[in-house]
């Protein structure tokens, strides 16, 4: 099976929604923007032994490559539109390659998100998504704009991904229910797509929890004028299942440093803390005020058991031996 049949048996749909004029198959796609909109491009790449453990499932990793991008998007604001998908394979198996579209597909169609493009080729396992999305003018969400005051808010629950992979990286098949479901929690991430595009105008700034809460919301410090803040190790949203499988002590360990939740953690001026809450009521997931953004850089913690909890070192970064 050549790249052409992939494409055509697989990914190539009849008909393209309004706004796509020229779709995949071509050597381009051409794309309408709604009068009055801006883009909004994110990309991730996925790695086999990097990002995922070999014998993942593939469709577990046709919806993850998908769903990382689009935890992005929802960070800013912005309403998926249109993917690229760029896959790397070491072989062409029909089966692989048929669940990793189903997985894929099915989370596109969810969000009305249309495949517009990529590129096939062989190579290790490798997985690369473009996606693109459009907000109205002037009304992206960035990591720039955090103040003094600001309450400091995390959709969901934080360190079930980095426990699951304990238990995949373990090599033990779980029959343990709160297990598999920390497992799904690592495999098939949930993006807060909604929550996203309904915190225009609310939030001052905001990210994607990819590489743990304490280094995510660095960033929004950092890039904010380098400003701190104060944590309540209590106020942490862990998950029944994580307390069940780890105890309540690892379990905040995880929501603080582990990362591939793609949660949003994000910032809200005081004034919109009523609007905040009434908004948690409208989603399927919930909301919680775990802190507050202060002048003095850095981030403490506080709380009766904040001492057994370390706020340096967390979370991951890519990293390269210095050249020579």
């Amino acid at each position: 099976m050549d790249e052409f049949e992939i494409i055509d048996r697989y990914f190539l749909r009849g008909s393209y929604p309004t706004g796509v004029v020229v779709g995949i198959s071509d050597d381009g796609a051409v794309i309408e923007n709604p009068a009055g909109e801006e883009t909004v491009l994110a990309t991730d790449t996925l790695v086999e032994s990097v990002h995922f453990p070999v014998g993942t499932n593939a469709l577990d990793l046709g919806h993850k490559s998908l769903a990382v991008n689009l935890s992005d998007l929802a960070a800013m604001g912005a309403v998926p539109r249109w993917a690229l998908l760029n896959l790397v394979l070491p072989q062409a198996d029909d089966d692989w390659i048929s669940q990793f579209s189903l997985g894929f597909m099915s989370l596109a169609d969810e969000y009305d998100v249309v495949l517009i493009g990529g590129d096939t080729c062989r190579g290790p396992l490798c997985i690369t998504v473009t996606v693109v999305g459009t907000l109205p003018a002037g009304t992206a969400i960035t990591r720039g704009g955090a103040r003094p005051g600001d309450q400091i808010w995390i959709s969901g629950s934080l360190g079930d991904a980095s426990i699951g992979l304990g238990i995949v990286q373990a090599g033990v098949d779980p029959a343990d229910p709160d297990e598999v479901w920390l497992m799904r929690r690592l495999n098939a991430p949930q993006p807060r797509v909604t929550l996203g595009c309904s915190l225009r105008g609310l939030a001052s700034a905001a990210i994607d929890l990819s590489d743990g809460l304490l280094a995510d919301l660095g960033h929004i410090l950092h890039y904010s004028g380098g400003l701190g803040a104060v944590l309540e190790v209590s106020l942490l949203p862990v998950s029944p299942a994580a307390l069940a499988v780890c105890g309540q002590r690892a379990a905040r360990s995880s929501a603080l440093a582990g990362g591939d939740d793609y949660e949003l953690c994000f910032t809200v001026p005081r004034r919109h803390e009523a609007e905040i809450e009434a908004l948690e009521k409208q989603q399927d997931h919930q909301i919680t005020k775990i802190g507050e953004v202060c002048a003095d850089e850095g981030i403490q913690l506080t709380g009766p058991d904040s001492k057994h909890y370390n706020v340096t070192g967390a979370g991951h970064l890519h990293n390269w031996p210095d050249g020579g």
